[in-house]
């Protein structure tokens, strides 16, 4: 029996068949590589992290190292950590995948290195994340990453770029004095100490005024957040108990 092709039921029979089947094979394409998918964001960000404690250099260590280098020395805070002004959590130790994490490292001998602070806020075209190391005392910036963003590349995307972010390490974030900011992007450069701006300023990018209008907006929102919240947990006073690791094990590892 021949099959008239051009009738409607047979065209609707036949797009629905072909729909199923590339339905399915995608379904079982995606099945397949979400845990390869999973494992390579996960290495990533915790590559990301071992930059950005300055921890070794992570470009150039293989995936091993990198794993053992975290397992090793770097710990989620077991402290909760929450602006008592806004609400914003900054950690939650019980909290799932997804759940604001802040963490804290120590270097070769043990001792305490800084906290690696959750940032995150809306750039040019949409959400930034990434993280800001600060040292134990809260007041300098140790390193900063940006895991996500959409920015344009070769303009705001260069929020990643090495050289652009080298600019943070040693910026002073101690709370400012009234009106002034933690951090500034862009505009002029300070030409004295006797400058509100002295210490805390970092050049915009060329050509991508709103993303670094963006960055600075929303990593000073977050500074202030978080000094409130580190204040009313107890951080910053370099204690022992302002850094405790997860158990008694993972601190002898």
């Amino acid at each position: 029996m021949k099959v008239n092709v051009n009738k409607p039921a047979y065209v609707l029979v036949f797009s629905a068949a072909v729909s199923a089947a590339f339905t399915a094979a995608i379904m079982t394409l995606h099945a397949l590589t979400a845990g390869a998918a999973e494992r390579n964001a996960r290495l990533y960000e915790q590559r990301s992290v071992v930059e950005v404690f300055g921890l070794g250099g992570a470009g150039r260590m293989t995936d091993e190292q990198v794993l053992r280098t975290y397992g090793r020395r770097v710990r989620q805070l077991d402290v909760p950590l929450r602006d008592p002004q806004t609400g914003t959590g900054f950690n939650d130790p019980g909290g799932g995948a997804g759940a604001a994490k802040t963490l804290v490292a120590r270097d070769a001998d043990g001792r305490l290195l800084g906290y690696a602070l959750p940032v995150w806020g809306i750039g040019f075209w949409a959400r930034i994340d990434g993280y800001l190391a600060v040292t134990p005392d809260l007041k300098k910036v140790i390193g900063i990453v940006f895991l996500r963003h959409s920015e344009t590349p070769g303009l705001g995307g260069r929020i990643t770029e090495p050289a652009w972010r080298k600019q943070f390490r040693g910026l002073n974030v101690a709370p400012p004095a009234g009106g002034g900011r933690y951090i500034y992007i862009g505009g002029e450069r300070p030409g004295s100490q006797g400058s509100g701006r002295f210490g805390r300023h970092v050049d915009a990018i060329t050509g991508a005024t709103g993303t670094s209008a963006a960055v600075e907006r929303f990593l000073n929102e977050r500074l202030a957040e978080f000094d409130r919240a580190a204040k009313a947990a107890g951080l910053g006073q370099d204690r022992p108990e302002g850094a405790r690791w997860r158990s008694r094990a993972n601190a002898s590892s």
